[in-house]
């Protein structure tokens, strides 16, 4: 009797190990089309979708990546953990948190509303604007044509710069740790 337990509990602890690495691995996600993240779900691993809108309500552990026509979205209930990148023609909307940097490089936007915090830096380089009113703990950048506004309730850690055709609003209120820089062919406007 004895034995037949030694045997039961080791085949549930040998099982138990074989399905343990299985579940630890990143689970990526490949779509076409919108996708949407609920509240309550993680993925444990990186987001891409070709050709939609994302909308993160819930959590990703990972990468969060938006090729061709679409935008990312991340409600106030939203968190990434890692970078988000969109690449197509949409634009980034951050009302939640990212653990990671935000980088927009086609025709879209950025805007870090309120509620809004990225741990890493934030960059537009293609024509779009950036838009900052809540809080990032990096540098923000706009290399493109687009222009640079830092809000009164901005709160940036790093530098604020806008190195293309575009201008640097800074309106009262508005804090950076770092520098303020208009190195383009824009101007910098205090507000």
């Amino acid at each position: 009797m004895k034995l037949r337990s030694t045997l039961a509990v080791g085949a549930v602890a040998g099982l138990l190990l074989v399905g343990i690495p299985g579940a630890a691995q990143a689970d990526d996600v490949n779509r076409s089309g919108n996708y949407v993240v609920p509240k309550g779900r993680t993925i444990d691993g990186n987001l891409t979708v070709r050709g939609g809108t994302i909308t993160i309500h819930g959590k990703v552990d990972g990468n969060v990546r938006q090729i061709g026509k679409g935008s990312v979205i991340i409600s106030a209930s939203g968190e990434v953990d890692g970078n988000v990148v969109e690449s197509g023609t949409g634009y980034v909307r951050v009302r939640g948190e990212v653990d990671g940097n935000v980088v927009e490089r086609n025709a879209g936007s950025v805007w870090i509303y309120r509620t809004g915090e990225v741990d890493g830096n934030v960059t537009e380089s293609g024509t779009g604007h950036v838009y900052i009113r809540g809080e990032v703990d990096g540098n923000v950048t706009e290399s493109g044509k687009g222009h640079l506004y830092l809000y009164g309730t901005a709160e940036v850690d790093g530098n604020a710069s806008e190195k293309n055709a575009g201008n640097l609003y800074t309106y009262r209120g508005a804090e950076v740790d770092g520098n303020i820089k208009e190195s383009g062919t824009g101007s910098r406007i205090r507000r």
